[in-house]
């Protein structure tokens, strides 16, 4: 893998492949992960040594945050006086 920051490129054929199985050509590893250890599980899963490719999937699929509902701000809808 080339490491450029957080974008991670395949060097070999074996790479592009592991990395095209998660759907991405290159792939932006967020903060919250060592660019170097996620480059280290995809060398691991391209050489057939030992990666597991769906925990690397779940590693880095993007955490989905809570939705909050907010209440409305109109408390009582409008009536016709707006209209006129």
């Amino acid at each position: 893998m080339r490491i450029q920051g957080r974008l991670l490129r395949p060097s070999s054929l074996a790479e592009r492949r592991v990395l095209k199985s998660l759907g991405l050509d290159s792939l932006r590893v967020p903060r919250r992960l060592n660019p170097f250890a996620v480059a280290r599980q995809v060398k691991k899963v391209a050489l057939g040594t030992g990666g597991d490719l769906p925990a690397l999937r779940t590693l880095l699929a993007k955490s989905a945050r809570p939705t909050v509902d907010l209440p409305d701000s109109i408390p009582v809808p409008r009536g016709d006086e707006r209209a006129a």
